[in-house]
């Protein structure tokens, strides 16, 4: 009896394995679709930031006087910038910066009123501004850490000015026989290719630090000369150069 039991459950077999074959497909399996494990990036923030803007040297010293421009124009400003919700990584923002160089004080042979050589020493002040929006994309290789790439754009005005005076020594002293001032303003347009790295310190915290090289355009032809008039005194000067800098957000932080 065992044995014509064990015989039929064997030839029996091939036939439950069929019919589970045929069921296999009728199974509840969902096709689930492929998860999207790629970090997200979001923020809604403001803050300070510092900036030194490279400017080429010769131009800044191509006005023709002993008194010379040198090193970058730090800037101080601020910014904000808020995520596009409906496209994922985007960010806009605007911003705002501005600064200021000073010369050396120079000194070379001149006449007074009364016509009597003097030393006439000479100071020269170079002001920026620049204000503008960005647009950036963002991404987050890790948790609280993201690569930014994007461009900054917008007008800026440039500010020269020159300070004379009776000169002794090292020192200027402003006489009314020896002083004067000239003042040379021109505005013009910039776009800013940059790049951006950013670390969340807090949900609420983001240190950034940026690259970008300026390039300045569709700058004015001539100098407003004293408010009044116009120069056309060193054509070729703009704030075209490398820009590095540093700043601190706060705000609504998600990456």
């Amino acid at each position: 009896m065992k044995k014509l039991l064990l015989l039929m459950t064997i030839l029996m077999a091939p036939l439950f394995m069929v019919a589970q074959d045929d069921e296999i497909d009728e199974l509840p399996f969902d096709n689930e679709p492929l998860r999207d494990d790629s970090r997200s990036y979001f923020v809604l923030a403001g803050g300070m930031t510092f900036d030194w803007l490279m400017v080429n040297e010769d131009y800044l010293n191509s006005f023709g006087t002993s008194s010379e421009l040198s090193g970058p124009i730090q800037m101080i400003g601020g910014q904000g910038v808020t995520g596009i919700p409906w496209v994922k990584n985007m960010r806009i923002g605007v911003f705002g910066y501005g600064g200021s160089i000073e010369s050396n004080i120079g000194e070379y042979p001149g006449l007074n009123e009364s016509g009597d050589v003097v030393n006439v020493g000479i100071q020269r002040n170079l002001t920026a501004s620049m204000f503008g929006f960005s647009l950036h994309y963002g991404y987050v290789p890790f948790e609280h850490f993201a690569i930014l790439g994007g461009v900054n754009a917008g007008w800026g005005d440039i500010t020269h000015e020159q300070f004379i005076g009776n000169s002794m020594s090292d020192e200027m002293i402003v006489s009314p026989s020896g002083f004067g001032m000239n003042r040379y303003e021109k505005n013009f347009f910039f776009a800013m290719p940059n790049i951006q790295i950013e670390y969340a310190l807090a949900n609420f915290i983001i240190l950034r630090a940026d690259a970008s090289y300026n390039l300045t355009f569709a700058q004015d032809e001539k100098w407003t000369f004293n408010t009044l008039g116009t120069s056309t005194q060193n054509p070729d000067l703009d704030l075209s150069g490398l820009k590095v800098g540093f700043g601190v957000m706060i705000g609504l932080v998600n990456f």
